[in-house]
């Protein structure tokens, strides 16, 4: 009788159906152990401050003029302007950064809704300066110094000076980077208590970034902080990292 002799192809086609269940098994095992792996992770929040000072300022200063004959308020007005921009170029800063609004002119007389008696000054103008500068120091000085404009007959509606940080874009990469460290050195503290080890990071989420005064509370809905000299920026990155 002829002996039976399996060619190559058809011995390995046979050691694949042999071992085939314990292959799928193999493959079975090993998407678990991912599911598995999976779920196990711990999600960490990292932090960082910084106290800030600003780099720009604003201020803008509102005067009024009223009376009954317009050619006499807008020549006052000139006047007053004319004093109010000297006592700003007298405190150290360049015309460049000064400009001025248009007058808005309001007709007491006029108004729609007004009720009882008329006043006795028909016309109303307002007018508005603003500097805008690098120099916030000065800036922030020139509010205590209004009563010189005030001894001059100069009648303020408003003064207001704000803040602000344009070197925030720069900073950001920076506090970014350090709260995601922060968050990373909480995670392995945990891992360590815990008996395990950080792996990779399966979601991260940069979270908030808030400018605000210094005095701000972390829980404060609201605070722009642009009346502060100081700016006080806060990180919070939310990461989760796999456990091993």
């Amino acid at each position: 009788m002829p002996t039976f002799r399996p060619t190559p192809a058809a011995a390995v086609l046979g050691l694949c159906i042999a071992l085939g269940p314990a292959i799928a098994g193999f493959f079975i095992y090993m998407g678990i152990l991912e599911a598995k792996l999976g779920d196990r992770y711990v999600t960490v929040k990292g932090l960082v401050e910084r106290i800030e000072r600003a780099d720009r300022g604003t201020w803008e200063i509102a005067f009024k003029v009223s009376g009954n004959d317009l050619s006499p308020l807008y020549q006052k007005l000139s006047r007053d302007s004319e004093l109010v921009q000297n006592f700003i170029v007298k405190e150290g800063f360049e015309k460049s950064e000064i400009s001025i609004s248009a007058p808005r002119v309001t007709d007491l007389h006029a108004r729609e809704y007004s009720s009882g008696p008329l006043s006795p000054e028909r016309y109303l103008i307002e007018y508005s300066i603003f500097v805008n500068s690098p120099k916030v120091d000065p800036l922030n000085n020139l509010s205590a110094k209004t009563g010189e404009l005030l001894n001059q007959g100069i009648s303020i509606s408003r003064s207001e000076t704000r803040f602000y940080l344009d070197k925030f874009n720069d900073l950001r990469p920076q506090l970014i980077a350090e709260s995601t460290k922060n968050a990373q050195e909480i995670a392995e503290s945990f891992a360590k208590n815990t008996g395990s080890k950080i792996g990779g990071i399966r979601k991260a989420n940069q979270g908030v970034i808030r400018l605000t005064s210094p005095d701000a509370s972390p829980n404060q809905e609201y605070d722009e902080g642009t009346n502060s000299l100081l700016k006080k920026i806060r990180v919070v990155s939310t990461l989760e990292f796999y456990l091993r």
